[in-house]
């Protein structure tokens, strides 16, 4: 196999607006550490595939389709494009359902995507690829009202090693990156950026993505919300990893990504009513409670404008080497992230917020929070995205086995 990396800052305009939080009303005022997109490529057996990972809220489907056509101007034959997540960067169409693209954002992303691959496919060498997982404790909890307890967070790194030791890492983490707070004007890759600084070495990329954290955060462990913060709770995940192979590395082979379309119903009319008559009685502190009644805000005007036909979101599954990437359009729970790995085996490493925006993708039996209220689709579409995963990682894992 062979692997590269590249990577380039994604520019930002002061004053433009910036996504994340509901009550965020005004725009970019500085950089506190610059944006950045990463491409990692595999090539393997006449396949070439690529991970893009950008510091943005989301990536709607529109402009990861432009960076995947772009892309294979550049002989890479499939790519995933996934959003970090930060909530310190600018509007990039992320609403529930999704959204346009904003056009000076798309081209700005494009532009870095196309620059960046560029570098990775001339960097490609010979490397070997295996995965590891850490649980990390006191770096997030579920910020879900009433539930304040601190839970021990999976997470994984893509490993690539070559004859000179570990030349790059991936990690993988189910984290909602929102250590900076909304009042917070200034531009950051937020937990995803101190992770890639807290793993830096001298020869060595990191690429650091965002994982099935849909109701994983930062708000009951985080001691603060500037730079200092960031570092802290980075050094935790650094400090975890295990980066020394401590097995073989899988079969020399890439193969093309397996895909399968979902139709996902809307909330019905009982439901979006029950969703904006929601209280949050049980919430844990004013923090919480006030975000649950931005929730409400959301889920009157998805109630007021609702959908009458599904939404088709696309999950896959790709296998590099012994490992299987799923990627997943939206923000899928912790607990049904770790189903898919259950359901599909240890080697499958779950990325969120990849190749499209759908919202949140809450589990059956969630109680009303802030992410069931704004998610634009019916109860149970989390088990349904969760089922189609595990078995195209199942799919592709048989794939390998009979080539």
């Amino acid at each position: 196999m062979r692997v590269g990396h590249g990577v380039r800052v994604l520019e930002v305009v002061p004053g433009e607006p910036m996504g994340g939080y509901a009550d965020r009303s005004h725009g970019v005022g500085g950089v506190l550490d610059p944006l950045e997109v990463h491409v990692v490529t595999f090539a393997a057996g006449g396949h070439r595939f690529a991970l893009v990972v950008a510091d943005l809220i989301c990536v709607n489907a529109d402009i990861a389709g432009s960076v995947r056509a772009a892309l294979r101007e550049l002989s890479i034959d499939s790519c995933w494009v996934a959003a970090t997540h930060t909530h310190a960067s600018p509007e990039a169409g992320c609403v529930p359902g999704g959204a346009p693209t904003p056009p000076d954002v798309g081209r700005r992303l494009l532009a870095a995507a196309v620059a960046a691959a560029g570098e990775a496919v001339a960097a490609e060498q010979d490397a070997s690829l295996i995965s590891t997982r850490t649980d990390v404790d006191g770096l997030a909890g579920r910020r879900t009202a009433g539930d304040a307890e601190p839970v021990a967070v999976p997470v994984d790194a893509l490993v690539v090693t070559t004859a000179a030791g570990v030349a790059g890492v991936v990690t993988v983490t189910p984290v909602h990156p929102t250590v900076l707070p909304a009042d917070n004007s200034d531009v950051s890759a937020d937990l995803n950026g101190a992770i890639r600084r807290a793993l830096a070495a001298p020869g060595r990329w990191v690429v650091a993505a965002t994982g099935a954290a849909g109701d994983i955060s930062t708000r009951h462990t985080r001691r603060g919300h500037g730079a200092a913060e960031l570092d802290r709770l980075a050094a935790l995940v650094a400090g975890g990893l295990r980066l020394e192979p401590a097995g073989e590395p899988g079969p020399d082979a890439v193969h093309p990504p397996l895909s399968q379309r979902l139709s996902l119903a809307p909330k019905s009319a009982d439901e979006a009513s029950a969703a904006t008559r929601a209280t949050a009685a049980d919430a844990a502190d004013a923090r919480t409670r006030q975000v649950f009644e931005q929730g409400r805000r959301i889920a009157r005007d998805l109630a007021a404008h609702r959908r009458g036909e599904p939404y088709d979101v696309d999950v896959q599954a790709v296998r590099l080497g012994g490992v299987t990437l799923v990627a997943i359009p939206g923000e899928l729970f912790l607990e049904l992230g770790e189903a898919i790995r259950a359901g599909a085996g240890p080697d499958v490493v779950v990325v969120g917020y990849a190749n499209g925006y759908l919202g949140y993708l809450p589990s059956l039996a969630t109680p009303p929070t802030y992410e069931t209220l704004v998610s634009p689709v019916r109860p149970g579409s989390g088990e349904q995205v969760a089922d189609a995963a595990a078995e195209l990682a199942r799919s592709a894992a048989h794939a390998e086995e009979s080539t």
